[in-house]
């Protein structure tokens, strides 16, 4: 089962600030209050793991599953019966760089945690990417 949300929003941006802004973790609690602390054991790069702490929850190990530099970076958090990928993504279009990003949830478990966590979690993207993407502007 597959449970998923995205927002996007044109922007200004460039894919450089965008980068900036995603591969920085003293910017995610600023881009996204939910975070209270983010931080990789390594620079951003498929494979790199990391640590997030979210309000309300437990610290939880990440790890970075698909890292295309000014175009792509997700990640995935491993939950019981499911895993919670959190996407990002530039596009560019004729208005501007779209950035794009998702809450997608899978397997077994998946429905429940849309119904849990999921709603919760894409009611908060669009001021996210607002937040990304207005961050990067001042880079």
């Amino acid at each position: 089962m597959t449970w998923s949300r995205h927002c996007t929003l044109v922007t200004t941006a460039t894919a450089e600030q965008l980068w900036a802004r995603w591969t920085t973790p003293e910017y995610w609690p600023a881009d996204d209050p939910a975070v209270q602390w983010v931080s990789f054991d390594a620079p951003v790069a498929t494979g790199t793991t990391g640590r997030v702490k979210n309000n309300g929850s437990p610290a939880q190990r990440f790890r970075f599953t698909d890292v295309r530099v000014h175009q792509r970076m997700d990640l995935e958090i491993r939950l019981p019966l499911a895993r919670l990928s959190i996407t990002h993504a530039l596009r560019e279009t004729p208005a501007g760089l779209a950035l794009t990003h998702g809450v997608e949830l899978n397997g077994p478990l998946a429905g429940c945690y849309g119904l849990l966590l999921g709603r919760g979690l894409a009611d908060e993207l669009p001021a996210v990417v607002r937040r990304v993407a207005d961050g990067a502007l001042s880079l």
